[in-house]
């Protein structure tokens, strides 16, 4: 096909964290829906700028092909739109590895002429020492009112967005966009769900936010790993329920069959944990960190799910793989550098990963051993239950927000919008046209077996040359999926596609999943202190049941862990859900 040289394919997690779009904020519960305490009445529809004609896409790009059926960005002639008499000023992130300079940087350069907007990148770092995220130098430009223009792709959190957009520092933009961008009307459309995600308290939409849909990211912290080579080893096949794991847990242990006759039949660690996989064949289960979680509708009610009697006939099973010695109390307990050793040494018989890359080193090359781990669909529990627990609303990213000191809004929300043009999306994310990224041709093979649209030669894009994934992106399911990997050089995208089609059709009904909400100051912070309590809790127990440290069927034992909940405050933080579930705008 084309004549362009692939680089063979290395992905370290920083890499892997970037192709799924979804940075360390993504791995936890997300955080924007509904208000505690708005009315529920949902907002006005928007009526656009009074007077001015609404802006509608360009003719489609000649010579770009698409898959029968396909949703997500297309390739559209733009026109610039601005004369660039004036100059925006904008906060951007420090990307050093990827983007470099923002001022001198390609895509920068290429997107100001496309549109006509001269932009003005103030790159603030909003990145701690330790990795989390280091709002204080943007905290300080809010507080002090000294502040720009907008800001592209900062972590503000949705409460944030909220908060500072009723009190008047961050512009409503829902009459711009139903004015001045036909792209993200375009998006509104295919994805319907996705305006609500954006809503703020009061019912305004106070961010110009992007969409990237990851299909394997929906469920990869939910999913588990065996190694096929073992499985043949021993005779055994694949499990699908609990008690073909543990028939199959139990053959590994006794007819060890790797190389160091060492093996962990069963291998998991705090990043991890075992019961977002296991526990869904017994009870819907969505997992949770310190930020919430655990939590499930039922019939509209919110649930905790981590003190049901079916959470405690998971316990008993996984009390049971303990007993049976297939499981060591190292799988709750074990740091990354252990896991990674363990792992790249070949001692895990099944594992709880997000993906290969979580328990060993890659290099995509063909003998490599992460190529004997497949995925393990999930299991039937012994009263029928089978989830996946998959993520419905998971896949808003990059973001704009404009503030009150912007004269001209109108040309900011078009200069968002212009980014989501297949063309932008593909420069934004791939670099250079021709150099880095080009369009496919027909008959040429998607990840997903269909027509493919474009190709990349290198993820990340050389130094300097996009904005890797902090631009306004539309990077639909159908886009990230209609990808053309040359079979010479393949990438980890069609693996991760194909080792998620076994869970995808065992998902949780969308209606059992809490959408992500909103929270006022008081309530958040609130909320926030009990959701690191439970957490502590429940992967404190899950430890000592499922090791005996507690007897799981010890009635005192088990009472006594449920009313931990309510004496930390469960009652009141079931509510705080409730209320916002209740009065979310729509």
């Amino acid at each position: 096909m084309q004549s362009k040289e692939f680089k063979p394919l290395q992905l370290d997690r920083r890499a892997f964290v970037r192709a799924a779009g979804i940075g360390a904020a993504g791995l936890a519960v997300p955080g924007a829906l509904a208000a505690c305490s708005t009315e529920g009445s949902g907002p006005e529809k928007p009526g656009g700028i009074e007077n001015v004609e609404q802006k509608q896409l360009g003719a489609d790009t000649p010579g770009v092909v698409y898959p029968d059926g396909y949703v997500g960005p297309k390739a559209s002639q733009k026109e610039p739109f601005s004369d660039g008499s004036k100059t925006f000023k904008v906060v951007v992130q420090v990307d050093a590895e990827d983007v470099g300079d923002w001022s001198t940087n390609k895509f920068s350069a290429w997107l100001e002429k496309r549109t006509g907007v001269k932009i003005e990148y103030v790159q603030v770092l909003v990145t701690g020492s330790d990795g989390s995220v280091d709002m204080t130098k943007i905290n300080a430009m809010l507080a002090s009112n000294e502040l720009p223009d907008a800001f592209l792709n900062i972590p503000f959190t949705s409460d944030q967005v909220s908060l500072y957009g009723q009190q008047g520092l961050f512009v409503a933009l829902q009459d711009y966009i139903e004015t001045y961008a036909p792209e993200a009307r375009r998006m509104r459309d295919e994805y319907p769900d996705f305006p609500a995600l954006n809503l703020a308290q009061d019912g305004n939409t106070y961010w110009f936010r992007g969409i990237n849909d990851c299909f394997h990211c929906r469920v990869s912290p939910g999913r588990a790993f065996v190694n096929q080579k073992y499985l043949d080893a021993v005779g055994a096949k694949i499990p699908t329920t609990t008690e073909e794991l543990r028939t199959v847990l139990k053959a590994l242990k006794d007819n060890d069959p790797s190389p160091g006759k060492n093996i962990i039949p069963f291998g998991a660690s705090l990043t991890n944990p075992l019961d977002r996989f296991v526990m869904n064949a017994f009870l819907y289960n969505p997992g949770g960190d310190r930020n919430g979680g655990w939590l499930r509708l039922n019939e509209g009610k919110v649930e905790f799910v981590a003190d049901k009697p079916e959470w405690r006939e998971g316990l008993r099973f996984l009390r049971t793989l303990f007993d049976d010695g297939t499981l060591p109390k190292t799988s709750f307990t074990m740091p990354q550098e252990a896991l990674l050793k363990a792992g790249n040494t070949g001692r895990f018989g099944v594992m709880r990963g997000y993906w290969w890359g979580s328990f060993m080193d890659l290099e995509y090359k063909e003998d490599a051993l992460w190529h004997d781990y497949v995925p393990v669909p999930p299991l039937k529990g012994p009263g029928g239950v089978q989830y996946a627990a998959w993520d419905h609303y998971g896949y808003a990213a990059g973001n704009l927000v404009i503030t009150s000191k912007c004269s001209n809004p109108e040309l900011l929300v078009q200069w968002a919008d212009a980014q989501m043009e297949l063309e932008a999306v593909m420069g934004g994310y791939g670099g250079i046209k021709d150099d880095n990224w080009g369009w496919a041709k027909e008959g040429d093979e998607a990840i997903n077996g269909k027509q493919a649209t474009w190709y990349s030669v290198e993820f990340p894009a050389p130094q300097g040359t996009s904005w890797d994934q902090h631009s306004v992106m539309y990077r639909s399911n159908d886009f990230r999926l209609g990808q053309w990997v040359d079979p010479k050089q393949p990438t980890f995208e069609k693996d991760l596609y194909e080792a998620s089609l076994v869970y995808e059709p065992h998902q949780q009904p969308k209606d059992f999943q809490l959408p992500p909400l909103l929270f006022d100051e008081s309530s958040a912070a609130q909320k926030a202190e009990t959701a690191a309590a439970i957490e502590l809790a429940v992967k404190e127990a899950l430890a000592k049941f499922s090791t005996g440290e507690l007897d799981v069927n010890d009635d005192a034992a088990w009472d006594t862990y449920v009313k931990k909940f309510e004496t930390m405050g469960m009652p009141a933080y079931l509510e705080l859900y409730q209320q916002a579930y209740d009065n979310r705008p729509k």
